[in-house]
This record gives C-alpha cells, structure tokens and sequence, in this order.
C-alpha cells in the first residue's frame, strides 16, 4: 500500500516531523515500512516555459530554434518536436536536469546553443506518449513553475507492507494511517474526513432499498447535476501518487475516498437503473451460474455463494468486489446513485476465491470494515464531487439500513496484569495516557480499568486483555522496556517422550536407513477413505473443496502410493515415510490417531515373477524396521502372519512388540496398485504410534545385556524343501518356539529354486547360530541340536534337500 505524506499531512502536521522520527515510530510501534521514494524527483529541475518565437535552424531542415521564457529570463532551445507552436506552455529541462540515464547539459546543435530540452511526456515518465513535446493547456499553469510542484508531485510516498496490517483494517486508508500517527507522535488531528456536512434535498426521491441479512449496513443516494469531466489537479495527482489510474470526476471520487478514508463506495448510472424497471437495490445471493458483465470486461459464472447487488431483480454488481458494466457511469451521465456499504468479511473472502478479481475494494473489505462509517462517508463523497467539477449538485436523504449501530466493546484490564505481560511498572495515570491518546475511553475502579474500543477498532482487532497489553507495550515501544533476569526457578522441562520418540523415528530411518521423508496435506477423498476399510466416520469438510480434497483422510497410505507414483518415473529406488495424523468422528481423543508410515519401491514392476528376487526386497525392508526397533532398545519384537485387504494374501505381516501389536508390514495389493495407478511393486508399511510409544516408554530403558561368552561360537547351516508360495519364516518361528539355550539368532541365507526342484518347490538355507554360556558346545549337543531341527522340519513337512 502507497501512502502520501502530503496528503496525510490534510489531516495531522505530520510534516512539522522529521522523516527519521517518522519512520523510526512506524518501525516500532505501527508496522513494517518497505520503503520512501521522493516522487518524481527528477522533475525539480523541470520548469514551465512558454514559447516566444520558432526560427527553422541554419543548418537543419528538421531541427528549429525556439526562444522561450520562464517570465524572467529568455532561454533559446534546440528541438526536433513537431508539435512547437508560439505560446504554448511547455516543459523545460534545465541544465544539471536527470532524466532516466540522460544528463541535460548546456551545448551545442549544429553550431546554435542550447540550454536545456523540451520535454515529451514519455521522457519525463509521465506516460507513454512520444509524439512530441508535452504541451500543458492548465489553466493554472504559469512560466517558471516547477513542473513537479505544478503536477503536486513534491512529496515523499511510504511503501507499507501490506502483510504487518492485515489485522489492522482502520490502517488502510491515508486518514486511519495519519489518526494512528497523530496518536503515536501526540500530534493533533486538525481534519477528521468522516465529520463533513452535507445538506441533503427533500425534493429528490430516495432510492429503494430492500434491507436483508447479508450486509451489516447499505445506503444509497441519488444525486442530481452531475457533470462528468476531469478531476482537478489535487485529485488526479494524488490517485496517480497512489498508483490508481485517474478515469474521471465522478469515478476518481469514489477512488480518493477509498485511498482517503478506506471506505469503498460506488457510483451507478441512474438513468440505466431505472431503466431495469425501477431503482430498488438489494443485497442477494447469485443464482447458479448467474452472470453479468463486469468493469474488467469480463462475464464470470457465478457461484450461489457469491454476493452480489441486485436491482429490480437483476444483478449489477459483485458485492464489495466489482460493479458492473451495463450500469456504469459514463461521459453522458447526468443523474447517478451512490452505494455506500458494509459487507461481511467472510462473504467476501468467499466471492474473490470463486470468481479469482481481487480489487482495492474487495482487499479493504476482506480485513473487516466498520459499518458505522456508511453515512459519514456519503457527506464526504457529496463535498468532494462538488470540489471536483460538480458544484451544482442535489443529493436525496440516504435510504438504507445498519444491522450493528449499537455494537459496543468493552475490556477489563488490571494494571498488575498489565505490568505482568509487559514487565513494568507503569503506573495508572501512564496507561490512562496512553489509552486515551489512542481513543480508547476508559472507566477506572481501584487499579482495574474498563476500557471502551473506538468503533473503528473493535470488529475484529480489540477484543481481548492481551490486545490492550500490545496496545500500551507498542505505544510505549518495546525497546524502552528494561531487561531483567528471571526471577522464577530455571528448571529442567517435563520430558516429552511423543516428540522424543517422533524424532528418534526419523533419524532411524533417514539416517540409517537412507528413507526421505515427505509431507501431505490431511484431506483425502471418499475413494482414499476406503482404503483400508470401508468407514461411515470420514469427516467432510465444510468449506468447499475439490472431490479429491474433501474429507480429512482416514488412512495415510493413499498419500505415499499418490507419492510414488508421482515419482517412480524418476528414481529406480525409493523409500518415504511420513509421519501424521488421521481423522474420524468419534469423541476425543479417539477423533484423531497418529501414524509413522512408509512406503518402498525397488523398481520391481507389478508383473514381476521372480519370487527371490520379491522375498529379497521385502526381507530388506523388514530387517530395517527390525534395525530400527532395536535402535529404539525395543528387542522383544516378533511377526506374525496377518490378512490385510490392501496387502498382498501372501506377503501380510503384523509387527508385535513385548506381545502388543504396533505395526504393519506387507506388499500392497495388486487392486490398490491399479487403484492408484503404480506398474511397480510397492512395500507399505506402519507404526501406530500411540501403541509403539506405550511399549516404548515402558521398555525404553530395559536392560538387555548378556556377558559376552568365553566360548567358540558355532553354526548350524540347514537347506529345506518347501513350497514356493509359502513364507520361510515359519520355520525360523518354529525353531525359536523349541527355546534352544544355546541359540542366538537365527537367519535365510540363500533362497534357490531351479535346478532339479519342481517348479512350486524352493529351497531354503537357514544359519543358525549357537554359543554356550557356561561351556564348550560339545559335538554331541550340536549333533542334538540339529537331529531336532530336523524333527521338527520334517514334522512341518520341510524335508531336508
């Protein structure tokens, strides 16, 4: 946003302070400055000159020499412009002048001298225009006029950023800015826009106005003698300062009050109104695809959710957005209405989503207007069309209505509560000053005071005791409150053993085992809701939203499969995990769940046949989890086969941990893989975390140290026959389940097929470790110890090969 100095200067004497004053109190106690240009500064050595006498050039047919005058002295001049007539006002760049890279300097053309250029507009960037010298037909223009002072260019505009006010809606404007300064700088406000007069004429009808819910407050005003040409050199000057592109006096009226005062107003044309049947405004929604053409030239579909005014029935503008096209004032306008209203912050935020036109307008209504200032701003519309080319104008009584006149806010602060958040001591006449000169009013029993909000600030910005605390803090500037030690006991924060185990998880698997971590947004559709079962507990989102987005997700492996398939054109490897939250209606804390997802691909296609090669990769991915558990100094973990319909029949395992289940593991069904449109063989794979961080904080701390032995260690290697689809871990479980003391671990080394096998038979290789803790293994116990395992193979059908 673009602010004047000079025209914030009309309302405070904020020009008696220094510039550094200024910006170093807006800094500290307003908001964010991105910077201050001295507008068109290089035109202070421009000046007004009129042309005396033209002679063509001795030695240049395209060339003339002018002699010109700025009402003392007589100035001769080279120039190439087609356009030279004698007595024109015209623009002169003296010598030591800057425009753009050129530097002006006295010389010589052709042999004739020449002290200065007459200037086009488009080389004093004014605009565009290049078709000769700019020729100045003011009224009020006179010679040795400083062409800067004469445009009202002399001021130094402020670049705010936009983002330090978004809460603060009273900031937008040049008077709310210049009150806010006032306040700041205990300057006195010498001119409040919002307290002009206006008499207004009995003898003009009101227009009709049908009051409805959708706006906190409407008025309308018909006015009469309206003469439509261009504004007056204060207000063209000053739009353009603010980068608003100057159209014509009635228009830029609308457009200097909203830079002034931060109201939006509109002008219709009457006579096109009334030639709908009638003038009787309305606020209304749109109808389905309802649509009308709009100032930007353009014809949105509307959405029912959209605002929009209606006349006689018909829509004629978006509400607090745009107006539209059919009842726009025009040169030929004699009689127009004025819409001054308040709408809804909501619904306009509504109406710039749907329909993408994000105006100055609909900007100052999105941060939620005061409606009280409807009627105010309408006497000052009618003063400033009568300064700006329409003397002669009649205006009816306003018609309309105000929903929220009556809206008071009122807070109980206490001056201990106050000096608690802020640190200080400020005593009750300090914070009564400062309330005050920030127009709160307030009321004082003992050490507690009711402070009453100004309307302009009680919407959405004053609400609670802690505003009242930032208020006297950013006032008094947080950089003059003292520094002081802590006076309370610095002790150690309560473990948080969720955040601990959290990040214990990701470090696990991205730095050991090489995973990324990716981040999803928590919406889903109705589809992605059903992946893991079928649930009538989805929460739909209330705001519309895209079929894809509008539930939040019941289960996070939809978002890593979408994830995989974005990027499996990319990488040959991948490996993500993600850690989240899903959702369901239910009461709390069940509503919500957390979960530490993964997902792998190996680049395997879905169609991939070769079975080691399958049980290889998913072996890998399992001895990972297994890595991280014991990372996490839980090793009382087992697997056990577990259906799943979203996993592969075949390849669905449940992780349990000291006997309570806290995870998954498995191939993703070949359905969901069509379902999610992956050629490739994904491993899902999950930690509840509520379950794992139980164990984890019961177990975290367990003891499994063993003394190391002084004894040889020995191993048992056993190949057996099974069939091709069946797991090999059955037979690891098997061999654990005989509790071998002497058995420490026990692992697949080989997985073969081919050969003299059948092709439904494979082979597997088992290593089974064993160590003595208090003697040597003997042959005769490893002979025991193996004559078992082969027992208890064969008793499970596992012959040896």
């Amino acid at each position: 946003m673009k602010l004047s100095l000079d025209w914030m200067n009309d309302f405070t004497p904020i020009k008696d302070v220094p510039l550094e004053d200024i910006l170093k109190k807006i800094a500290a106690s307003i908001c964010e400055v991105d910077g201050v240009e001295d507008y068109f500064s290089h035109l202070e050595k421009v000046v007004i000159v009129r042309i005396e006498s033209l002679e063509k050039h001795p030695q240049a047919d395209k060339l003339q020499v002018a002699q010109v005058t700025d009402g003392k002295n007589k100035i001769q001049i080279v120039s190439g412009a087609p356009n030279l007539k004698v007595g024109d006002l015209v623009p002169l760049a003296i010598p030591g002048a800057e425009l753009g890279d050129k530097k002006i300097l006295e010389s010589e053309l052709r042999g004739v001298k020449s002290s200065g250029m007459l200037c086009s507009e488009k080389e004093l960037g004014l605009s565009e225009e290049d078709a000769g010298v700019m020729i100045i037909n003011d009224e009020d223009a006179k010679p040795g006029l400083v062409l800067r002072e004469f445009l009202g260019f002399r001021d130094l505009i402020f670049d705010i950023d936009n983002k330090s006010i978004t809460h603060r809606p009273d900031l937008w404007s040049h008077f709310g800015f210049a009150r806010e300064l006032a306040a700041q700088l205990g300057l006195q406000i010498k001119f409040n826009p919002l307290e002009t007069n206006w008499e207004f004429s009995k003898d003009i009808s009101s227009p009709k106005v049908k009051e409805t819910e959708y706006a906190h407050s409407y008025y309308s005003s018909a006015i009469e003698g309206i003469q439509i040409k261009t504004s007056n050199a204060k207000v063209r000057s000053r739009l353009k300062k603010c980068g608003v592109r100057v159209i014509n006096n009635v228009v830029d009226v609308s457009n200097y009050l909203l830079l002034e005062a931060g109201q939006p107003t509109h002008f219709f044309d009457s006579d096109k109104l009334q030639a709908q049947g009638g003038i009787e405004l309305e606020v209304d929604y749109a109808k389905k695809d309802e649509s009308f053409p709009l100032l930007d030239e353009t014809s949105p579909k509307l959405d029912p959710e959209i605002l929009i005014i209606r006349n006689s029935k018909k829509g004629v503008a978006i509400a607090g957005v745009m107006g539209g096209a059919e009842t726009a004032v025009d040169p030929s306008s004699k009689k127009v209405i004025l819409e001054s209203a308040v709408f809804p912050r909501e619904f306009v935020r509504k109406s710039i989503r749907k329909t993408g036109i994000r105006s100055e307008s609909s900007v100052r209504y999105e941060k939620g207007l005061e409606a009280t200032t409807t009627l105010p701003i309408i006497k000052r519309s009618l003063n400033l069309l009568k300064e700006n080319g329409c003397p002669d104008i009649k205006a009816s009584l306003p018609s309309g209505y105000i929903h929220t006149a009556d809206k008071k806010v009122q807070i109980e602060v206490s001056l201990d509560f106050l000096n608690r958040k802020l640190g200080t001591e400020i005593d009750k006449s300090v914070s009564d000053s400062i309330l005050k000169q920030l127009s709160f009013s307030t009321e004082w029993k003992g050490d507690t005071v009711t402070v009453s909000v100004p309307k302009y600030r009680h919407n959405y910005d004053i609400t609670i005791p802690e505003d009242i605390v930032e208020e006297i803090g950013r006032t008094l500037g947080y950089a003059s409150i003292p520094v002081r030690p802590l006076v309370s006991d610095v002790r150690p924060p309560t473990r948080n053993f969720s955040r601990e185990l959290e990040k214990n998880l990701k470090r696990a698997f991205s730095q050991i085992l090489g995973y990324n971590e990716v981040f999803n947004y928590s919406y889903a559709s109705s589809k992605d809701n059903s992946f893991e079962e079928e649930t009538k507990d989805s929460i739909k989102i209330l705001n519309a939203m895209p079929d894809e987005q509008a539930y939040l997700r019941t289960s996070i492996y939809p978002s890593l499969l979408k994830n995989v398939r974005l990027n499996s054109d990319r990488f040959e490897k991948l490996k993500i995990f993600e850690f989240g939250r899903t959702y369901k209606k239910a009461e709390e804390p069940l509503n919500e769940s957390k979960w530490f997802v993964w997902a792998a691909s190996f680049g395997r296609k879905s169609n991939e046949k070769d079975l080691n090669v399958l049980e290889t990769d998913f072996l890998e991915i399992r001895s990972g989890v297994e890595k991280v558990l014991r990372h996490l100094n839980l090793r009382e973990f087992e697997w056990k086969i577990e259906g799943k319909s979203y996993f592969h029949p075949k390849a669905s395992l449940a992780i349990l941990v000291s006997g309570k289940k806290v995870g998954e593991l498995g191939y993703a069904h070949p359905a969901a893989l069509d379902s999610a449109d992956i050629k490739k063989r994904v491993i899902l794979g999950k930690f509840d975390f509520g379950s794992l961080l139980e164990v984890w904080t019961q177990d975290r701390n367990k003891n499994y140290f063993i003394p190391p032995s002084h004894f040889p260690q020995t191993e048992i290697d056993l190949s057996l026959v099974m069939d091709i689809g069946e797991s090999s871990s059955k037979f690891s479980e098997l061999a654990i389940q005989e509790k071998f003391p002497e058995l420490q671990d026990v692992r697949v080394t080989v997985v073969f097929t081919g050969g003299n096998l059948s092709e439904d038979k494979k082979s597997v290789s088992y290593r089974f470790k064993l160590l003595g803790q208090d003697k040597n293994l003997t042959q005769d116990r490893i002979k025991e110890i193996t004559d078992r395992l082969i027992q208890i193979a064969n008793s499970a059908g596992y012959p040896l090969r």
